[in-house]
């Protein structure tokens, strides 16, 4: 029988936690953004049903800021929410700029990253994060270059968290991002929240919404994510495709599908978060952190090495292929648009 030294596992226990590294992503209320390790340990809190809270940075996946004196709206990685009186008069940070401590009237939300063994900065992996609060978030989103707005808008006070969203209507494209060549490869993931603003129960044939779709800058189409039931090659349900690798959730197709057979049974209605997630050889769909479909395979290489060579365009939702009537079908909002270098797997809620 093996014995097992309890000293040496609660000495690597203490290694794993001291070598877990929190980014923030910070937007500061001035336009500008700043990305850096936080070194705020506990942020101090009040809520209705606790005055004196102190969250670690690890439980924390976003800060918003309402504009009210110490206000903010806080989501936890498990998907909690909760509105408080933030008490930290500051927050410090490592940065390119050095060791700084940025005073908490200057943000507007702060996107927290906790990864083990990661440093800070392009390393931990978030390449792209578009707030959509409003038309500077997405010319000057707060990670990543620049994008534009196409026939898009932003529904200001129609964010999941009451700030703004992109409403994009059928059959056009809504916004438009442009990525460097080599920031897609063999694996990624692609993160959002929409909520669904056509009224339907059901969906038909392609893009019913199609939220995305990825194409190199010579107009071929590697990528996308979509409701259809028929995907056109048979299958349906929640679809993703990237550089050869095709997800869906039900094999087989008709005219209509329920929107409710994808998220068996629960409310379909309101904001979800959609997640694609592919490596090497899996691709996989997720609805609100569970995986709805998944396909085993092997990427295209060739693909993969056109994408290291020339830059990239991921259109909300234009498809480029097949011209304006085979588009977004279906009205819907979106907000917090993440794109990640590495398979975010599970996807962490």
């Amino acid at each position: 029988m093996k014995i097992i030294n309890i000293l040496s596992l609660a000495t690597i226990a203490f290694a794993l936690e001291a070598s877990a590294v929190t980014t923030a992503t910070l937007s500061l209320k001035d336009g500008s953004t700043l990305k850096a390790e936080l070194k705020t340990e506990k942020i101090a809190c009040s809520t209705i049903f606790a005055k004196a809270l102190g969250l670690e940075p690890t439980i924390v996946k976003s800060i918003s800021f309402s504009g009210k004196e110490d206000e903010a709206k806080i989501e936890l990685t498990n998907g909690d929410k909760l509105t408080a009186s933030i008490e930290n008069p500051s927050f410090k940070v490592s940065s390119m700029l050095g060791e700084l401590d940025i005073p908490k009237a200057t943000i507007r939300s702060m996107t927290l990253t906790t990864r083990e063994g990661v440093a800070p900065g392009a390393g931990d992996g978030l390449v792209f994060h578009c707030t959509f609060d409003d038309e500077a978030a997405v010319t000057s989103p707060a990670v990543g270059h620049a994008g534009k707005l196409e026939l898009g808008t932003i529904a200001q006070g129609r964010g999941k968290e009451g700030n703004g969203a992109l409403l994009v209507q059928p059959r056009v494209e809504g916004a438009h991002f442009e990525f460097p060549a080599g920031t897609f490869g063999k694996e990624g993931t692609i993160e959002f929240w929409a909520k669904f603003e056509s009224g339907k129960t059901e969906f038909s044939t392609g893009g019913d919404p199609r939220f995305l779709v990825l194409a190199t800058s010579d107009g071929r189409e590697f990528g996308g994510f979509e409701f259809a039931s028929n995907d056109g090659a048979g299958n349906s349900g929640l679809c993703a495709t990237y550089a050869g690798l095709h997800c869906f959730s039900k094999t087989g197709y008709s005219y209509m599908m329920a929107y409710s057979d994808v998220f068996k049974g629960e409310n379909f209605n309101g904001w979800h978060e959609y997640a694609m997630v592919w490596t090497a050889q899996r691709l996989s769909a997720y609805i609100d952190g569970k995986r709805v479909s998944i396909r085993e395979g092997t990427i295209d290489l060739p693909t993969i090495e056109r994408l290291s060579q020339m830059s990239v365009f991921l259109d909300v939702p234009l498809n480029r292929t097949w011209g304006k009537s085979f588009n977004n079908k279906s009205a819907f909002l979106m907000d917090e648009l993440k794109v990640y270098s590495y398979a975010r797997e599970p996807v962490e809620l």
